[in-house]
């Protein structure tokens, strides 16, 4: 622990954003308090939690104030959350925990040691164990999580100047360096408050370098319960947000594409046009299940098949647009589906326009936007 500005410097800063997790969090933190290294602050970032969530915030900090800082985020939304955790941390590592989450004892020491090891790597991460909602039983143990599933063709056939496929492990088992971090200027905050903003992040880090996977599991995954999960995300997404999030990120990543002189590679357009359609294809379902949304639907697969006329799951969902909405909202059960009817924003001349020019929206400029 080195000494800076009168107080000490710990090697590492462990994040843990805070909303809704009530007692939950308490086991989060200590996991933290029950690490093998000692050589670590904890940040606890409130960002405009519940009651139940504030009080183990207090109580935890006035039960270990020289380890334990809290800071509040009134910017609700994963991005802000965690860049305020950024922006407070003194530590030349930073690693992430969600609220509900907990840590192996041996988590710290390994990453830590893993990014000492290799210095060209700019983050580590490790396995989950998947367990109940309890913690009381491991439902899936070393569970790895998926590379980045676009570009998988192209990956290959563009160099090495730049880094299309990467891995997207949960936010709870990542560590890396902080200064590397700020030079892509953290978490993007148009992805607020949910989705994408960690694919944002992975992609823009893994320009700068390589990431480690440690290889055995380091978290205790929490699998929410269905109460759980519905109090957490209550008046917490907007669908029509969602829409502009992707909207987005294939904005920004068509430009980082061209910017590289890669659109005329023959792989990368046709991968371009794979998430394009993929993407399409997969916003139709919630139509599917909502009354009158089957115009809406139809528009996506028709412009899903456009980009890929191969793809037989965008006709299998085009010919099912076409029976009746009780078979429909049975076959696509969504928790995401418009109950309360189509937002007002969600017009047909939207949907034509998705992934089709440079994104520009009501948010772009009121997000503080970084990346």
């Amino acid at each position: 622990m080195r000494e800076g500005e009168g107080h000490p410097v710990p090697a590492i800063s462990v994040v843990i954003p805070c909303f809704r997790a009530g007692e939950y969090l308490a086991e989060a933190i200590e996991s933290v308090n029950s690490q093998s290294e000692k050589d670590w602050e904890l940040i606890l970032v409130d960002n405009n939690a519940s009651r139940d969530t504030k009080e183990v915030i207090k109580r935890y900090h006035l039960l270990n104030k020289d380890k334990i800082r809290v800071f509040h985020e009134e910017n609700q939304g994963s991005s802000f959350s965690r860049n305020r955790g950024f922006i407070e941390s003194r530590g030349k590592f930073v690693a992430f925990l969600d609220d509900d989450d907990i840590m192996y004892p041996e988590r710290l020491v390994l990453q830590k040691k893993a990014l000492n090891d290799h210095p060209d790597a700019v983050l580590c991460y490790g396995r989950v164990d998947k367990v109940s909602h309890d913690n009381k039983t491991i439902l899936e143990p070393m569970a790895k999580d998926a590379d980045f599933p676009f570009f998988v063709s192209s990956s290959s056939h563009t160099g090495t100047e730049v880094c299309l496929r990467f891995p997207e492990p949960r936010p709870s088992s990542i560590m890396l360096k902080k200064e590397r971090a700020e030079e892509i200027h953290y978490f993007d905050n148009h992805f607020n408050p949910i989705l994408l903003e960690e694919t944002d992040f992975y992609f823009r880090m893994a320009q700068l370098g390589r990431f480690i996977d440690v290889g055995q599991s380091i978290i205790r995954f929490r699998m929410p319960s269905p109460e759980f999960l519905k109090r957490k995300r209550v008046d917490n997404v907007r669908k029509f947000r969602l829409l502009l999030n992707q909207d987005y990120f294939y904005s920004k990543i068509r430009n980082f594409l061209q910017d590289h002189n890669l659109l005329e590679n023959p792989w990368v357009r046709k991968d371009l046009q794979w998430l394009k359609s993929r993407w399409l294809r997969e916003i139709s379902y919630d139509f599917l299940a909502t009354p009158k949304g089957e115009r809406f639907a139809r528009i996506l697969l028709w412009r899903a098949l456009k980009e890929n006329p191969l793809d037989v799951k965008s006709v299998k969902h085009l010919f099912r647009s076409y029976l009746p909405l009780s078979l429909r909202a049975e076959k696509y059960k969504s928790g995401q589906i418009y109950e309360n009817g189509i937002p007002a924003e969600i017009t047909e001349q939207f949907l034509v326009t998705l992934f089709e020019k440079d994104h520009s929206c009501m948010y772009c400029h009121s997000s503080r936007k970084t990346g």
